[in-house]
Order: C-alpha cells, then structure tokens, then sequence
C-alpha cells in the first residue's frame, strides 16, 4: 500500500516522467524539419524568433533557459550561429546537440574563394550602422576562429568557408530528418514508431515536392537573375538555376558607386531579368540598381519567415520560396 501511495505521490510530483521530450531549435527552418518528425509527441522551443536573422542575434536569459532545459539542441553550427556555441558548452549541451553542419551525409558548398572574408564576417554578425565596431568585430572574430577551431576536438566546428545556408538543399533537409528521428526515438523510445512513420511521410512528402518544383524551375533555369546576397547556392545548384551575380556579399555594406556602376553593367551584359531584393535588408539599393531599367524585381525570403509552423512546414517554405523565384523569372 505504502509502495503505490509512493508510486502516486511521485508521478504526480514529477511531470517530467510524463513530460514530452524538448527540443531546442536554433532557427526557423530547423523547426520546421523538427516538427515534421516530432509532430504532438515532442515539445519544440526555438532561439531566434522567426522574424529576426541568426546573423546578428544576441542571446537573452530566457534563450539560455531554453537551452539548459532541452533535451537536445538541434543547431545549423558555428559558422551560422557563433553565439550558440559558449552556451551550449557552458550547459554541457555540446556533446548531445546535433550540429546540421556536421551530419554524416552532408553535401556542403564553399562560398567562392573571393568571397569567403566577406562571406564569413557576414555569417557571424551583420552591423547595419557602425563600420568601425564591425571592423573590430571582425578582428576578434578572426582571432577566436583561429582558437576555438582548434580547440575542438570533432570536424564538426571546422567548417570555415563553408555556406551554411544547408536548408536549401533538400537532400540535406533529409539528412536532418534522419538524425532527429533517430534522437527522438532514443529519448522517447514508447513513441518510436510514431516517430519513425513520421520520417517515412516526410522523406516521401519531400520527393513528391522536389519533382513539382524541379519540373516548375526547369521552365526558367536558362533565366539570368542577380541575388542580394551570396547566400542561396544549396537550393540554385539543386535546381539547375543561372545565377548572374550579387549584388553585395555582406549585406551590411551598402555597394559604392563602382561596384553599382559594375552591377548595371552585368545587368546589361548577362541580360539580366529580375534582381532580387531580401525581407531582412533595406530593398532601397535594388531601386537604385533599377532606375530607368525595366528588369523585374521580387523578395526571396531565406528563413521563410511567414511559413505557420507544423509538420508540412518545411514542404510551404520550399514552395513559398521556388514562388519567389519564379514570380520574377517566369
């Protein structure tokens, strides 16, 4: 009698031995991956709000909350999101994150050797206003790459160069999948099937959509069109895009009179149909770019920042993304 009085007492005081695993997510798009695995099942707490960009985010005392209290933090990696990297080790979450970054499986791309300085700083911070703090930001940020790389004793941090923009791709969305089923059924072992059949629906769901969009695109993949920024190769080189140009490499430098003389040349040049402006960055230099032309302009929205999350989340974003670009090239 004594025992189950026990037994009650403590299951009533402890919901966490009923509690649904917590995931922490980093940004947006790895929610939505997450939540087509997890579905009800599994409690998802993101870190940056879907409004606002991974490039220049600062940490509060309830981002670290969700932090120490997850199960798992399910990250795209350092050199997207350096100011997760000290929490993580500081709550002893390193080691049971999952770093997209560093999956078994993934294809990853190098940003074009002359972009890379550029690219980089980008990646770890954007400074809109203050170009000497970006520069000293800068230098710093070089000096702890040099140091905290080497200090880790896993590839998965060794990534310099390397484009993170890693949603993009489909493939890498499968790859992602895998591993977070995988995680979930290990931390929720009476749910692994449900968990399990979730993957199955997703891999096939993504199959189905990468055929309807490819067969979309493949009607505008010979159109020349120029980005804001250097940041969609994942999803260009999936679907056989043309590319031109950019028109920046770090969004927080606004281009100087040269290199807008240089853009309307390659505009003139490539035959140049659409220039694409970005939601998270001032559309205000594109309509320098385009005074006097008649090349189409049109948003894309990398971090799918309107998509409603869910478990079809991911399959809205490739479609409301694959809508941006052909709005402009069709």
């Amino acid at each position: 009698m004594n025992k189950l009085l026990l037994a009650l007492g403590v299951s009533a005081l402890s919901p966490l031995a009923l509690a649904k695993p917590v995931i922490a997510t980093s940004i947006s798009p790895v929610s939505m991956i997450v939540a087509a695995i997890a579905g009800d099942k599994a409690e998802i707490q993101q870190i940056v709000s879907s409004t606002a960009s991974p490039h220049d985010f600062a940490m509060r005392p309830s981002d670290l909350k969700k932090i120490i209290n997850a199960d798992t933090v399910v990250w795209v990696g350092e050199s997207l999101e350096s100011f997760l990297e000290k929490p993580l080790e500081n709550a002893g979450k390193e080691e049971s994150s999952i770093e997209w970054l560093a999956l078994d499986g993934m294809a990853l791309h190098n940003f074009a050797k002359e972009h890379h300085h550029d690219d980089h700083d980008h990646e770890a911070h954007d400074d809109h206003d203050h170009e000497s703090h970006e520069d000293h930001d800068h230098e710093s940020h070089e000096d702890h790459d040099h140091v905290a790389h080497d200090d880790h004793g896993h590839e998965g941090h060794h990534h310099d160069g390397v484009d993170p923009h890693v949603w993009l791709s489909p493939d890498n969305a499968r790859v992602l999948a895998k591993a977070v089923t995988a995680r979930l059924v290990l931390l929720d072992s009476a749910n692994a099937e449900y968990y399990k059949d979730n993957l199955a629906s997703f891999e096939k769901g993504l199959s189905v959509k990468d055929a309807e969009i490819r067969k979309a695109m493949n009607k505008v993949n010979k159109v020349p069109y120029i980005v804001f920024h250097d940041g969609y190769s994942y999803f260009e080189q999936h679907y056989g895009l043309s590319h031109a140009g950019e028109i920046t490499v770090s969004p927080e430098r606004k281009p100087g009179a040269k290199k807008v003389a240089e853009i309307r040349h390659e505009i003139e040049e490539h035959n140049v149909q659409c220039v694409f402006s970005e939601p998270q960055f001032s559309p205000a230099i594109v309509k320098t770019l385009l005074e006097g032309s008649d090349v189409k302009t049109a948003p894309l929205d990398p971090l799918g920042s309107k998509v409603k999350m869910g478990t079809n989340a991911y399959f809205s974003f490739l479609d409301s993304l694959s809508g941006q670009f052909l709005s402009c090239l069709g």
